[in-house]
């Protein structure tokens, strides 16, 4: 569904078809919202960038990446697997100046010094042994905002995820259901509820999609079990 059809769709579930209580500026608020909320859950924008380890240096400004990053599941160097921390983990545990123990970095914490400055820190400090080698970064980063009325949800920059259109409907129960909380009347609270628990269902199975995408494949048996009759044959 695009922005058009999502507003028009609200507002038949609000009871608001042109929108004199809920507004479009409303609506579109709610709509963002929402999409924060199922993309945090389900990672369903997601980027990977490549930095390269330096001597010595512990910080590495995230102004590189595309977008706005909301969370970073996954950080690697030379191929292995670092352990996400906060720092006050470090301030807690070390028992010492921590921003000085040298060594290959083991865990990471992202560290933010300003709403529009963020790094992430390596732990231990990284030494001439670990320059070049790569630092691989996968995070998950916010929506372009829906503007024009083709758009459609979860768009990173012009595109979006074409397996996320059968579930579109779910983000227009979710944001009724906000709207009508705003006049809570007790049939306003009903439908509220009602519309939540759908959207919540919807999101559970976006959830599983996408998580079936990144899900290691089982081992599977090859060939398989035959009795072989050639015996029982010749004793006939």
């Amino acid at each position: 569904m695009n922005l058009s059809e999502l507003q028009s769709l609200i507002g038949s579930l609000c009871s608001d078809p042109n929108h004199d209580r809920y507004s479009l500026a409303d609506i579109n608020i709610e709509l963002d919202n929402t999409q924060d909320t199922w993309n945090l859950e389900a990672k369903l924008i997601t980027d990977t960038v490549t930095l390269t380890v330096a001597d010595g240096a512990r910080q590495y400004a995230l102004s590189s990446l595309t977008g706005t990053p909301i969370s970073f599941p996954r950080v690697t160097h030379k191929g292995i697997d670092l352990k996400k921390r906060s720092k006050a983990y470090f301030d807690h545990l070390t028992g010492s100046d921590w921003t000085l123990h040298p060594g290959t970095p083991k865990d990471y914490f992202i560290e933010q010094t300003d709403p529009a400055v963020q790094y992430l820190t390596l732990y231990p400090v990284p030494q001439s042994s670990d320059i070049g080698d790569n630092l691989v970064v996968e995070y998950g980063k916010r929506h372009t905002a829906m503007s024009a009325a083709s758009d459609v949800p979860f768009m990173s920059g012009t595109t979006s995820n074409y397996l996320l259109r059968p579930f579109d409907w779910g983000i227009a129960y979710s944001v009724s259901a906000k709207l009508l909380l705003r006049d809570p009347i007790p049939e306003n609270v009903a439908k509220s509820k009602g519309y939540s628990d759908i959207a919540k269902n919807v999101l559970i199975e976006v959830v599983q999609v996408f998580k079936a995408l990144e899900a290691e494949e089982p081992k599977r048996l090859t060939g398989g079990r035959y009795w072989d009759f050639s015996a029982y044959r010749q004793w006939k």
